[in-house]
């Protein structure tokens, strides 16, 4: 398989446009403080702490379990987004076999770890994001939009919240 590692700074503005648009589209841009393409590959999406959700005992179970699967789904939704808009926008083709089966592996690990859920319910989750990301980036409107933000993070090196969401606004149209 490919190395998963980013091969240069275009890719690496690609995989964090991904994930900004993968937190859009999963609603979670409520939750992105920063990008960065100078921070560590882990850290280019700086997220706020709700992100990090570790419980609260003023909260109940079922609420804290809510937001453990939201914020599940968000960042599996991110991990996808990341390795589709390289792939299927910059690269112009079908993310490949090994990547779908890496995602979905992590996608079992995670699912089992944060959120104790059931294979099955992990496939369904899996399943259903991963085809909806497909349409996503397979459309013309979402590469162009991708495309010019990737230019511009590359050429900023950095964008806050607001440019974030001001550079993303034009997916809500679509």
């Amino acid at each position: 398989m490919k190395s998963l590692k980013y091969t240069d700074d275009t890719d690496r503005s690609y995989g964090a446009t991904g994930m900004a648009i993968g937190l859009m589209i999963f609603d979670g841009e409520d939750m992105l403080t920063s990008i960065s393409l100078d921070c560590d590959p882990n850290d280019m999406v700086a997220m706020s702490p709700d992100f990090y959700f570790a419980g609260n005992p003023g909260v109940s179970a079922k609420t804290a379990w809510n937001q453990m699967l939201k914020n599940y789904n968000i960042g599996l939704g991110m991990l996808m987004s990341n390795f589709m808009c390289r792939h299927m926008v910059k690269d112009r083709q079908q993310l490949p076999q090994e990547l779908h089966d890496f995602l979905h592996d992590f996608a079992r690990e995670e699912g089992h770890e944060a959120c104790s859920l059931d294979d099955d319910e992990i496939d369904r989750l899996f399943d259903k994001n991963f085809s909806y990301l497909n349409r996503v980036f397979t459309h013309r409107g979402v590469q162009s939009v991708a495309h010019d933000f990737a230019a511009t993070l590359l050429k900023r090196r950095s964008l806050s919240r607001l440019d974030t969401l001001e550079l993303l606004e034009a997916l809500r149209m679509l």
